[in-house]
């Protein structure tokens, strides 16, 4: 882990080419859930800040189709506490409130929190009375808090999230171990996962150790749920391996030809 650590920092993170977005985003609102969900964001600054390149600073596709499959389905965060990893601007985890998560704790990497935690205030009227909180924490997957320190109970051991969500956290081949040790120290809980192919390297790392944790199941999810997509975005539902109970994990997947 540590040698991915320094060949992470020794190698300036590569630009970003993605052609558009599929699902129609506005920042200065949109539409979601009867209200208007208003997410801000940064301009890209892929060598300038953070371990990923800067791109908590975006709003990507695989946020907007999570945000609209959990909208589809309000009952996977309904009364829920709702932790989410690489939150970036905050927009899955505000949504999760909007939609009547008891506490979402959202997470990234330092440089990304100002700007989450303006969107929570932004968006405060939308999510208050249907949520009790929404805190934004650090979670660096090379080295993933305990659980309770993130979900603000320090003195009880043992206690998980009822739901984890991970929105298009999958690009860099060297965050790709991290991510998933991360979900693999937290796999008590159950977790929806949106995954767009950036890069053949990290997209087949990503493949093969996703299919190490759970079993994969392709979702049609305009059959399921309404939700129309284009044939290059991916749904699936995987069972939990070796446990008596399972939980369902969404793992969507959208390839962008534009990227190189």
């Amino acid at each position: 882990m540590e040698e991915k650590q320094k060949e992470l920092e020794s190698e300036p993170a590569p630009i970003l080419a993605i052609m558009g977005r599929f699902y129609p985003f506005d920042d200065s609102g949109i539409p979601f859930a009867g209200t208007t969900l208003v997410i801000k964001e940064m301009q890209n600054q892929s060598n300038a800040v953070g371990d990923d390149g800067g791109t908590g600073l975006n709003v990507w596709d695989g946020s907007l189709l999570l945000a609209r499959y959990l909208e589809k389905k309000p009952e996977v965060v309904k009364n829920k506490t709702v932790l989410e990893l690489g939150s970036g601007c905050g927009l899955v985890g505000i949504a999760s409130g909007i939609l009547g998560a008891k506490e979402v704790i959202m997470t990234d990497l330092p440089y990304s929190l100002p700007l989450m935690r303006e969107n929570v205030e932004r968006n405060k009227s939308s999510w208050m009375g249907k949520s009790q909180r929404i805190e934004c924490k650090e979670c660096d997957w090379f080295q993933p808090p305990p659980m309770n320190e993130l979900l603000g109970h320090t003195n009880k051991k043992g206690i998980s999230p009822d739901v984890i969500l991970v929105a298009d956290c999958v690009w860099l081949s060297c965050l790709i171990a991290p991510l998933l040790q991360t979900l693999k120290t937290y796999e008590s809980a159950r977790v929806l996962i949106t995954y767009q192919q950036r890069g053949r390297e990290a997209h087949e790392e990503f493949w093969h150790g996703i299919h190490d944790l759970f079993d994969v199941d392709a979702i049609d999810t305009e059959k399921s749920v309404g939700l129309v997509k284009p044939d290059v975005f991916h749904v699936f539902e995987c069972s939990k391996k070796n446990s008596n109970w399972h939980s369902l994990v969404t793992l969507s997947s959208s390839t962008f030809v534009g990227l190189k």
